[in-house]
Order: structure tokens, then sequence, then C-alpha cells
């Protein structure tokens, strides 16, 4: 019983209960949707209260929902959507099961659906006690959103990815960026802080733009902790925030703060921005000094755009109105002024912006260019006026403004011109040498590079100005200083107004086109600068001689490229002149210079002044004397330059006098100046000067006064190509242990270019060693010394440790005896700083470095031993000995001694190595020793690699694989013995014999395999390589060869194909292909071993010269020929197998089709064989060829031919007829654009079996030069109306350009239409030709009204030349050569119309009887040829006169008269120009 009772209540549980529960759905099925309704309702206010509160907080931008909050509301718009789908379905519930029965099954499932949803509306409206719906969050900046107008130049992403990976960098916390106001620096610093976000650098980015309007460092200090969301207290003093701001960034890991455009210097301690190790800084102002004040450890310059990056620019800008070609043209010349400043670019760009009226962009320009302030260029002036306006000191301004006034070609300053203006100006303040002045000038112009107003040039002696700063310099100059300046190269129509010159101060004119000068003197009493400079120097600009009178305050003068026998008068009223530049002047006399007396600088730089006169002697306060470049000055009058006391500065050496005097003459007198006259100049500091013998040197000639010198002592050394450099230079050809006596040792000790000639070199590099001077030198050349070992012996000398720790160049030639560079062991790390090592004709040269023991050479040895074995063969470096880290450059030629370049390990020292030239070294045998297995770091940086002339070479190296990541250029010429680059040595030990060779030299050696890693070779070459015959092995290095984009093969006579299947996929790059006088190659592309013919795809290549490859039939295969879209020129010369251009494809009898899109010139020359263009039926397209030509090409036989009609008569069943057009082509499809043609005397220009040839085809010809065997063919010659030369070969042609149809019984005539444009017309072997044409003019007028040539040659039928088609009034050269019938040349009426006649030959006709015939008409018996030059009668055996009868010949303008082997006459030009006959 108790276990009944027990029992019953769990039955129930699991029955009785469940099974009501599940009836009770089904009775209580109304009220259970109802009571969902209800609670639907009561969670639908919730949902609306919830959102009410979600949308205030979205309302507040530096407010963000919480997630949870937004999840709830998104589970909560589901359930309500599961509700309600619910309660919308009731009528399906409502259907009745088996008509008259409710759907008890519905009813029981949707009730009991409806009571789950209220449990889960119940539990989800609970969560809804969030204790915040929102949070605080950063607003995020505008900055990191990129504006519409932003263009992602290259150079401007590049410096941003420069910019990111320095800041990358645990070591630089503080970055700047600098340039001229305008130029996109802030567009740059928000690009920055965009990438950085993007990237997730740092975990807070913060950038304040416009700093230079923040009134101090408290609101900069502010912006930053607002942006950084802290509370900004105004009542908090700036060191309490600072602190705090310290520790909000010290809370973070890393922090990156851009400040943008910086006027002056940010105490960032007192920000709070000092001692967080952390905090980043991105720094940007228009001055690089305000970014080094604030300790800056990077610097980034941002430069203007490129020409094509404006362009660019400008176009977004301005809109599709500058697709229009006439606004274009303007469009692109107004981009060109703005200067590559954005900010300029955008403002002209949009102020005419889609108005497409021509005279306002004419307008645009011309306000431009003149800095109109109402102009375009005006938001320009402005910032480059703003940088001006902000230069210090009273020194920079007017400098920057001189910079801007003298600016030349490419807008290129020459420092020695600016100081020479300078120094006359009084510019440079506080300065009382030259030395000081130049100096200081340096250091100006240093500030103004860091104000950007000037860039650093290509060498040290000049600076440049953008474009763009030249143009506002001059517009400021013209306000502020009254001055007129054009551009360089500008043209001045006319001068100003006398009344402006009376206001000038300044005139500059350079290399400009100027009217000629007034005889008038202008008067200009405030000018003091006056430069005119000739554009050209042969113009005879003369100065009148009372030019200068007007100009009593003048401090500089120069006069350049003026050719002048003599100065002007005037010049000597020139009282306070300082600065005097006569340069490239055609000068004969310049003692009126001596009157000058407070000149202190004179400069006849290049001009060709043969004397210095005695009255220069008078100029006692001049300070600098430039004779550089003075050739012709062969006398300088003796104690001149000794009376200049006060000289500072003396340059006399390029090209220029060298004729210097010994003590003198044996009566004590001396007729030039003397060498000795420099020790006069007590106050020289700087001296260029060159002493051919130095045996006529005083002792002790030199001081330790001179600072600055470039000395040639010797006959053997030419002056450096550049001016002015910035090290000192000295050459030496001593003669004689004495003559190094103490003052040429005091020049050698302070020298930092030191040249060695002869057989006191060795004793000269063992002073600089003994003096310590050694570490003063920077580049060393030693030369011609027939007896010296070693270059440096450390044994016999002492010398300090380190060896060179300056030298960046070593260069040593023609030392015959010399076997190693260094002997005895080397102190310390020489050489580390050696930069360019080169070695020229060493001939018993067998290392750089010996350590003491003797160095021998068995020359006879069979057997080449590796580095480790011993006695191992000479190598050039080997470890240990001397380690040149920075060596980028290493030349090595005609050391006929060394077998091999490095060790393996040497190699791998040269980390810096970037050029590497080998060449005529005998026995060079390999480049680097049997490599070891880990090459990394070798040759990593090699760019440019030339191994040439190298007999014996076998190969690179030996060993494993080499990777030459950086190489680019790879020449490999004339090595007959190399037939792979990387041998793969099958021992540890090689030995090489001469049986070994023997046996190696059977096998089939490849130039490339996978051992050698070349990804970014950009240009190969292989010359004289006669042994190879396969450039690329089978397997390659997966990166190799893929940038490869220029190959250039010749003379590898065992070549048999360029391209083989291993190359497929890596020629994407290729764009040049030249082979020559490869005489076994078959193939370019070898196909043979491959079906996949796709990898062969040449995208990019645009040039194919091939010439002399005997063996070749075919250049590509279809594939390829079909993806040749950037192809511009092909040219094909001297292939004798030669029978198509694309090879056929196998098994392939569909018709393909070949677009050039792009190519221009097709050139085919001696091709005896070549054929077709493609053997199979095909269509190809030419839109843009301009020049094609057949030259030798016998079985071209047909020049074109419309695919369409040739297609259809073949379907037709007509025989594929015997003469094969080389194209077939669409029409309108190709040589729309064709100027040039040149067919072959075998090839007819269009097969009209198939058709007419169409109209437009050859529209554009301008000259045609074609044979042909049908009579009709002239017919092709409407349409060419364009044509302006025309050469006809064999043509059957009995008249020109007119023939009776024969057979016609109309009688047939047609005449070809006026062909104006000719102007040069040959007619060659011309067999039929009789007549030019009729005689009596045409309705039409002549076919050639203007032509200016007339060739005839071998038109043995020809009988006149009198025709109605050609007018002889044009021309200018007549050409008659083998025209065996004709009696006379011309009538009596064609010679009197030769008015242009030029050039007159005739030549082997044996028929010519006179060369004009008889007027018949006695009224008229003289005939004068005008403009003739030149007159040849050459084989005329009956020839009996020039013109019949008494007819009087005048040829007044005949320079050249040549009779040859004219048996019956002479001839000759009497001395008022008559041409007068004698019978002989």
């Amino acid at each position: 019983m108790e276990i009944l009772t027990a029992i019953i209540p769990k039955i129930i549980d699991y029955t009785i209960r469940p099974v009501g529960r599940q009836v009770g759905y089904i009775i209580f099925y109304k009220s259970n949707l109802e009571d969902l309704r209800s609670t639907l309702k009561n969670f639908d206010a919730v949902k609306v209260r919830m959102k009410h509160a979600v949308d205030e907080a979205e309302r507040k931008v530096n407010k963000k929902v919480e997630a949870d909050v937004q999840n709830w509301h998104t589970e909560a718009d589901e359930i309500t959507r599961e509700a309600e789908a619910l309660l919308n379905d009731e009528g399906h519930a409502k259907t009745k099961c088996l008509i008259i029965c409710p759907n008890l099954i519905s009813y029981h499932q949707r009730s009991r659906k409806s009571t789950k949803l209220m449990k889960k509306i119940k539990l989800h409206e609970n969560k809804k006690d969030f204790s915040s719906v929102s949070y605080n969050a950063p607003v995020e900046d505008i900055s990191a959103i990129a504006s519409d107008e932003y263009m992602a130049f290259e150079s401007r992403i590049s410096m941003v990815k420069d910019i990111i990976a320095e800041l990358k960098k645990p070591d630089t916390n503080r970055i700047g960026v600098y340039g001229l106001g305008g130029v996109g620096k802030t567009t740059l610093a928000k690009e920055v802080y965009r990438e950085a976000m993007k990237e997730k650098l740092f975990d807070d980015v913060v950038i304040i733009l416009n700093v230079k309007e923040k009134k101090d460092d408290e609101q900069i200090q502010k912006e930053i902790a607002e942006k950084f969301d802290m509370d900004v207290d105004e009542s908090q003093k700036m060191g309490t925030r600072a602190n705090l701001l310290r520790a909000r960034i010290k809370d973070r890991k890393s922090t990156l703060i851009i400040l943008d455009d910086i006027l002056g210097i940010i105490d960032f301690e007192a920000v709070g921005l000092v001692g967080v190790p952390t905090c980043n800084l991105l720094l940007t102002s228009r001055d690089q000094t305000v970014l080094s004040e604030m300790r800056t450890q990077t610097f980034f310059q941002l430069g203007l755009l490129s020409e094509e990056e404006t362009w660019s620019l400008f176009e977004k800008m301005a809109g599709d109105v500058v697709k229009d070609d006439r606004i274009r043209k303007i469009a692109t010349q107004l981009a060109r002024r703005c200067g590559g400043l954005p900010v300029s670019v955008v403002a002209v760009a949009r102020a005419s912006r889609e108005d497409g009226r021509l005279e306002v962009w004419k307008d645009a320009l011309r306000r431009f260019k003149s800095f109109d302030k109402e102009g375009p260029a005006e938001i320009a002036k402005l910032a480059i006026e703003w940088s001006y306006n902000r230069l210090k000191g009273d020194e920079l301004r007017p400098l920057f403004l001189l910079c801007g006034v003298i600016a030349g070609g490419s807008c290129s300053i020459f420092l020695s011109d600016l100081f020479k203006y300078s120094m006359g100006l009084g510019l440079i303040k506080n300065c009382d040498t030259v030395e000081d002045a130049r100096n200081s000038l340096h250091a100006l112009a240093a500030k103004l590079k860091n104000s950007c107003l000037l860039l650093d040039s290509y060498d040290d002696g000049t600076v440049r100005m953008h474009e763009l700063v030249r143009d506002a310099a001059i517009w400021i100059a013209s306000d502020e200083q009254m001055a007129f300046s054009k551009a360089y190269g500008d043209e001045v129509k006319e001068w100003p107004i006398e009344d402006l010159f009376k206001k000038y101060t300044t005139i500059s004119l350079k290399s400009c086109k100027i009217p000629r000068l007034p005889d008038v003197s202008w008067e200009c009493p405030e000018l003091k600068l006056l430069i005119l400079e000739n554009d050209n120097i042969g113009d005879s600009q003369e100065i009148p001689s009372k030019y200068f009178e007007g100009m009593k305050e003048l401090k500089v003068l120069d006069v350049t490229k003026f050719c002048i026998q003599s100065l002007p008068p005037s010049l000597q009223s020139l009282k306070h002149l300082h600065t005097l530049c006569l340069d490239q002047c055609e000068l004969v006399d310049i003692t009126l210079v001596g009157q000058l007396t407070n000149l202190k600088i004179l400069s006849l730089i290049d001009s060709k002044v043969k004397e210095l006169p005695k009255e220069i002697g008078k100029l006692t306060r001049l300070q600098l004397l430039d004779l550089t470049g003075c050739s012709e000055l062969i006398l300088i009058s003796p104690d001149v330059i000794s009376s200049l006391t006060r000289l500072e500065d003396l340059r006399m050496g390029i090209k220029s006098f060298k004729q210097w005097e010994g003590k003198g003459l044996v009566d004590g007198r001396r007729s030039n100046a003397s060498v000795s006259e420099l020790k006069h100049l007590s106050q020289l500091t700087a001296l260029d000067i060159h002493v051919p013998d130095a045996n006529i040197l005083p002792t002790n000639l030199f001081t330790d006064k001179l600072e600055r010198y470039t000395i040639l002592i010797g006959d053997c050394w030419e002056y450096p190509d550049i001016y002015g450099t910035s090290s000192n230079m000295l050459k030496l050809k001593l003669t004689r242990r004495n003559q190094f006596d103490r003052g040429i040792k005091l020049l050698v000790k302070r020298c930092e270019q030191l040249y060695l000639d002869g057989m006191e070199s060795v004793n000269i590099i063992s002073y600089l060693f003994d003096s310590e001077a050694v570490k003063q030198v920077k580049h060393l050349h030693v030369q011609n010394n027939d007896e010296v070992t070693y270059v440096i012996n450390s044994i016999s000398w002492s010398y300090s440790p380190n060896a060179f720790p300056n030298l960046e160049s070593l260069s040593l030639h023609d030392l015959v005896s010399l076997e190693s560079v260094c002997y005895g062991q080397l102190i310390g790390e020489p050489f580390q700083k050696l930069k360019s090592l080169t070695l020229r004709n060493l001939p018993k040269l067998i290392g750089f470095s010996s350590k003491g023991k003797q160095l021998t050479i068995d020359t006879e040895t069979n057997e080449i031993v590796l580095e480790d074995e011993v006695g191992g063969a000479p190598k050039l470096f080997n470890i240990g000995e001397v380690l040149m880290p920075n060596l980028t450059t290493l030349i090595v030629h005609r050391c006929d001694s060394l077998r091999f370049l490095f060790s393996s390990s040497m190699a791998k020292c040269l980390g810096q190595l970037k050029h590497l030239t080998i060449s005529k070294c005998q026995i060079m045998e390999e480049i680097v020793g049997k490599n070891e297995e880990n090459t990394d770091g070798m040759f990593c940086k090699l760019k440019h690699l030339w191994l040439q002339h190298l007999p014996n070479l076998t190969k690179f190296s030996s060993g494993s694989y080499i990777e030459f990541p950086s190489l680019e250029l790879l020449d490999l010429d004339d090595c007959p013995k190399l037939e792979i680059f990387i041998f793969d040595a099958k021992s540890e030990n090689i030995t090489i014999n001469k049986e070994r060779r023997e046996i190696d030299s059977k096998e089939n050696f490849e130039l490339f395999d996978e051992k050698g890693g070349f990804p970014s070779l950009d240009k190969l070459i292989i010359h004289d390589l006669p042994q190879l015959e396969t450039i690329f092995h089978n397997q390659l290095h997966p990166d190799s060869f893929r940038r490869l984009r220029k190959i250039d093969v010749c003379r590898c006579h065992s070549l048999i194909n360029i391209f083989g299947p291993s190359i497929m996929g890596r020629l994407k790059a290729l764009d040049t292909l030249k082979i020559k006088q490869c005489q076994s190659l078959q193939v370019v592309y070898d196909t043979s071993s491959t079906t996949q013919l796709n990898g062969f795809e040449c995208p990019n290549l645009n040039s194919v010269h091939i010439h002399s490859c005997d063996s070749l039939k075919n250049i590509f295969p279809t594939s390829v020929a079909k993806g040749l879209k950037q192809l511009l020129w092909l040219t094909i010369e001297n292939c004798g197998l030669m029978k198509e251009i694309v090879a056929k494809e196998e098994g392939s009898e569909r018709t393909h089709e070949f677009g050039f899109p792009k190519v221009e010139t097709l050139v085919f020359h001696n091709m005896p064989q070549l054929r077709n263009f493609y053997p199979g039926l095909h269509v190809s397209h030419w839109p843009s060829l301009n020049k094609l030509g057949f030259v030798k090409c016998a079985s071209v036989e047909i020049f074109a031919s419309e695919f369409s009609t040739y297609h259809d008569k073949l379907k037709l069943g007509h025989p594929t007829p015997m003469k094969q057009p080389f194209f077939l082509i669409e029409k309108g499809k190709s040589f729309l654009n064709l100027e040039f043609l040149r067919l072959d005397k075998n090839t007819e220009i269009w097969y009209e079996h198939y058709g007419p040839l169409p109209a437009e085809m050859l529209s554009k010809l301008k000259s045609l030069y074609f044979a042909t065997s049908l009579p009709k063919s002239y017919v092709i010659l409407e349409n060419l109306q364009n044509l302006e030369m025309l050469h006809v070969i064999s043509a059957p042609w009995k008249e020109l350009f007119v023939h009776d149809h024969q057979g016609s019984s109309s009688g047939e005539i047609h005449e070809v239409e006026t062909l104006q444009h000719v102007k040069d017309l040959w007619l060659i072997d011309m067999s039929e030709l009789i007549h030019l044409g009729k005689e009596n003019p045409q309705p039409g007028g002549p076919v050639f009204p203007n032509l200016e040539v007339l060739y005839l040659n071998k038109c043995g039928r020809l009988e006149n030349l009198a025709s109605a088609l050609i007018s002889f009034r044009n021309l200018t050269t007549l050409d008659i050569w083998g025209c065996h019938r004709l009696q006379y040349l011309i009538p009596y009426s064609v010679a009197k119309n030769l008015q242009q006649l030029k050039k007159l030959k005739v030549k082997s006709c044996e028929g010519m009887v006179e060369i004009v015939a008889n007027n018949g008409d006695d009224s008229e018996n003289e005939i004068t040829f005008s403009c003739l030059q030149h007159l040849e009668l050459s084989g005329l055996p009956s020839l009996q006169g020039f013109c019949a009868g008494n007819c009087i010949v005048k040829v007044p303008s005949l320079h050249t008269l040549f009779v040859e082997h004219c048996q019956l006459i002479e001839l000759e030009i009497s001395p008022d120009g008559l041409l007068v006959i004698h019978d002989q």
C-alpha cells in the first residue's frame, strides 16, 4: 500500500498532468492568444521607452550606445516579429479537419507557442535594467576621412610609407616634415594619421591642424587634452594640466601626436610631452630650422609635384573642359606655370573650371605669367611671399631676391656668380676676407634651403630655385627694389620708358633676347646691379660708347656673351664699380679695365682675351680674379700679378693660362708672367693654377695661408670637368726629389684629392703616412710608375693605425711592376670609408695586400686550386686581409696575373658593392672562388655587373646558390670560354686540368640555372660568347628574370634559341629584344618541348631588332604575336632563311587575327626568302603604322590584299594564287596613318585581282618608294594627296601617269589628279618611259606644281623632259643619269623658269648634245640661273654645248663646276659669272 501511495503521485506527474497540460493548450487556445497580444502591447511600450534613451545617446557626438543595449534591442525586435507572425496567422488555425471538426492540432501548437513566447517576453523585459545606456567615446577626427579631392600621388605615397616605417623604429620618436606653404604638408599629415589609424600602430592618434594660428603653447596643450577627451579646466595652471596630460599618455602603450604647420618653437616640456618614451611626435613646418631647434631626429622634405602629377591634379580639378584640344594646349602651359605647388594648381584649375571659352584660358595664362594680383597666381605668390617675409636678418631677404633675378636655365644659380654679385653689392655683412664671405654665403644659402626657397642642385657648386619661386622672387623684387628682370631666356621686345630707368636699382636679363642697346645713355641714378647676358654669343651686339655714363652708382656689372672688340669709353665713369664680369665675351683689348681702381672682383670666364695688359696691375684693391677657361690667354704682362697685392682668390686653372716663365731670361728680363710672382700675394687664400713644368717652380712657393686650391703641376694632367670643386685638389708630376719641398708638403698635408704621376709617387705617399696627412685624403690616384711594387709599404714606413681612414676612392693606373697595393701587416681597420676602387693596367698585380711574404705565381700550371689549398691561386682579395665595408664601385682592367677576384668570404664582406667591372684580364678564370654553402648577403646590393673581354673566364663562381637581389644590369661581353654562370662543383676540392677541360667542353651547359637568383634584373647583354648554346636552363630559380626588360644578344654563334620553356611566364616586363649575328639561332621562342604556348606572353614588348641570324626561320609563335599590344618597332635584317614573321600554328587551319595597335615602324631588309607575315589564312590590323619598308625582299610579291575579298574568292573554289600578299587586312583597320612606304622592285603594291585598293588606306602617305610591273599602277596615286616624296622603280610606263589602255575601243585615257605636296620625284630604271607627259597644258594644271627635286636614273628611251605635268618653277635640284636617248635636257622655255635651281647634275647620257635646246626665237638669247651653285657634267661624249645658238648663260651664284669625260667641249666661269664654252 505504501508503495502504491508513493507511486501514484509519480504516475500522475508523468501521465495525467502532462496530458492535462496538453489538453489545456486546446481548451485555453483563445485566452492564451489574447494574453500574448496584451503582453506584446506592453512589451512594445518598454521597447519604445528604451529606444528613446538610445536615440538621445546617439544624438550626442561624443556618446556611443553600449553593445549590450544594442543587443537587447536586436533580440527584442526578433521576439516581436515572432509573436506578430503567430498572431497574424490565426486564419490558418481556424481551418476544419474533415470539414466538420476544428483543427485541434493547429490549436494545440499555436496555443503552446503563445505560452512560451509570453515567458520569453517577460524574461527579456526583466533584462532591460542596464546601469547605463551609453558611454563617452572619442569623436572621430575629420582628418580620418579622406577628401573627395584627395589624389594619391606616387611621391606622396612613398613619403607616407617612409614616415610610417620611421615611426615603427623604437629609437625614433620625433619626425619632421618641411616644405613650402601650399605644398601639401597638411594633406600628408592627414594621410599619415589615416594610415596610422588603419594599421593600428598606436593606442591613440591625435592630430592638431594649423598650429601656427594657436596663440600660445597653452592653447596647443588644451586642444591636445580635448582630443584625449580630458576635461579642460580653465582655472587650472598650465603646469598642472601638463602633469595630467603626461599621466594620460603614460597610461597608454603608445601614442602618436601630429602637430601640423608649426610656425615657432614649441616648449614640449611645458605642454607635457617630454619624459614620455611612448609618445611619438610628427611635426610639419615651412622651416627646417624650426624643426631642428625642437630636436627633431629625422627630416623629410616635401617637394613640389612632378609635372605629370601636376597635370593629373589640374585635370581633375578643371573637369572635362580640358579635354578640348584647344583648351588643353593652354591648360597644360598653365598647369606647368603652377610649378607643382598643389594649392596653386587647385586654385588655378577651379578658377576656370567648366569654362569652355578659349579666351578665358588664355587670359588666365597671361595673368599667371605676370603674377596679376587679381589673377589665379595670387594664392601661389602669397604662399611664397609669406615665407619670404619670415626671413630674419638684413642679409637673407635681399639675397633671396638676388637669387630670383639671376636664376639661369632650369632656375639654377651658380654659387660663384651669387658670390661675386653679393660681394659687389655688399650684401654679406661683417666679413673681412673673401674666404669669410664665401663661408657666410654658404651658410645663408643653407638657411634659404631650410625655408624651402632654395633647392639642392646636382653638384655642390650650384643651387636651384623652383620656377614658381623664381617668378615670385622677380615679382617681389620689382615691387620692393624697383627691379627690371626677365626670366632666363625670355624676350624683351622693347625697352621700358625713360622714367622707369630713373627708378631701377636692378636690371637683370640673363640669356634674354634683347633689342639693340640705345646710343644715348640711360639715366639710371639708382642702378646698382646690371646684368646683360646675350642669348646667342654669335650675335654682334655692341655696347654704345656712352652707354654707362648715366650709371654712376653702379656696383655690379655683368656683360656676358657679347662680341665686342673693345670696351666702351664710358666704362671708366663707373667709379663705384666693385664687380665686373666679362664672361664668354669676344674681347681684344681690356686695357680700359685698369681705370676701375675700386674694382674688387674681375671675372673673364671663357672669354677670348689673349693678353692681360700691364694696366690691370693698377687694380690694387682687386680681391678676386677669375681667368677660368681663357684658353686663348697666352700673355700676362710681367709683374701684373705681383702688383695685385690684395688679391685673395686667383683662378686660372681650367683651360687657361699655362705659359709661365721661370726666373727670367739671361738679361734678366721677362716677356710673360712668372710663377714666382705668386710669392708677392701675401693675402692669397684660394688658388686655381696649372703649371705644366715642375722645373720652373721656385722653392717653397706655397704657404700655409692657402685654404682653398686646385693646383696641377706637370704636363700629364687634365683639369677636372666640374668648375669650382669644394675640396682641395693637388695633382703632382715631380721629376726630382728636391721639388718636393716644404711648400708642396704643406699642400699635400691639407689636400683631399691627391693625384700622383711618376717616380716620386711612393715618396709622397710615404710622407702622407709620416705626417699623418693620410687622414685628410679622400681621393688618391697614382699613375705611370714603372718601378713601384707596392703603393703602401707598412714594413718600411712608420705609420699610425687605420691607414686612409677617410679615403673614399683609390685609383691605380699603369703601374706595370705593382704586385700588391699594400705590403706588410695593416694595422687597425684601414679603408673603412672606401667607396670606389679602380685598378687599371697592373699586369703583375696578384693581390691587394701582402703580409710580408714574397708573392709569386706559376703561370704555366695546369691546375687551379681553391683558396684553402697550399699556395692558392692569386685572388685580388682574400678574407682577413682588408675589409672595405662601404665599397660601392670596383673596376679591374688589364690585371693579367689574377685568376680569381674574390674569395667567397671576402665577397660576402663587400655588402655595399653596387658596380663591378672586370675587363681584359687575360688569365681570369673565375670571379668568386668556390663559394660557401651559406651565401646570404653576398652581392646583396650589386646593381651593375660588367664582365668584358676575359678570354679565359669559364664561370662567375663555383658552388652553391648565389642570389643577386639588386642586380639590374648584367653585361657579358667577349668571354669566349664562358658557358655557365655558376658551376655546380661535384666535389669540394676541384682540380681543373686539360683533360677535364676537354670533357667539360663536350657538355651542353646553360648559362643560367637554378643556382643563380636574378629577381631584379632589368637588362641582360650577352655578346661574343661563341660556345654558348642555351641561355636559360630548364630549371630556373622561381623569382629570376621576372623583371627583365631588355635583352641584347650578339655574336653568340652556337646559340640555338633565346627563350626556352623555363622562361615561360617570366617575360611580362620585357620591352626590348635585340639579336644580332647569331648564326645558329633557329628559333627565338623554343616551343618544341611544351604545349603551353600562352606562357611565352610578352605583353609589354615594344621594340624588336633582329640582324644577321642566318638560320632563323621566323620570330614569334602565334600565341606571342597575338599578345604584342605594346609593340612599336620591328626591324629584321639579313636573315637569309626567314620565310615568315609569325610561325604557323601546327595542326591549326583556322583564321588567326593579329592586332598591333601601337606598331609605328616595320622594316624588313635583305630577306630573300621572306614571303608572308603569317603563312596561313589570317587578318592583321596596323592602325598606327607610320613607316614600312621592304628592301631586298625578293620573295615578297604583293604588299597587301583585303581579307574579305581574298577569302571569298577562295571559298568560291578559286585556287590559291601563285602570288601571295604579305599582309591580309580588313578595310578601314590598317595603314590609315602610314606616312612612309618602301617596296622592293619585285613587290606589287596591291593585289588587284581580289579587289581595288581601298581609297582611304594610304591617304596619309608622305613618302612612297615602289616598283611595279603593271602598266596602270599609277592609278593608286589618285588618293595620295598628302604625298611629298615619290620614288618609282621599274614601272612599264611610256608616259608619266597617263596611259592609253590598249584594246579599248574608246581609247580610254586616265589622268592623275594634282599632287600638290610632292616635292621630290625619282624615276629609276624606267626602260619603257619615252615622255614625262603631254607638252600641252592639261585642264587641271600640272600634276606636280611644287616639285623641288627631280631625279631620273636609267630611263634609256626617254626623249625629253618637257611635260605639262611638271612645274619647273620651284625646282632646286635636277639630277639626270643614264638617259642615253636624251639629245637635250630641257627646252629653252623650261630653262627660263629654273630660277630656284641650285644643283644641276647630268651624268652618263651618251646622246646628249645640248643641255638647253635651241630657242628658235632670236629675240631672246640669254638665260640666267640666278641660284645655281653646283653644276656637274660627266660622261657626256656627244655634248657640243650648253645652250644651242648664241645664247648667253649667266650663273652668278655658281660655286662648284665639275666637268668630266665631255670630250668635245670645255667649260669655265668668267669673272662676271658667265658660263664660257670652248671647243676641244
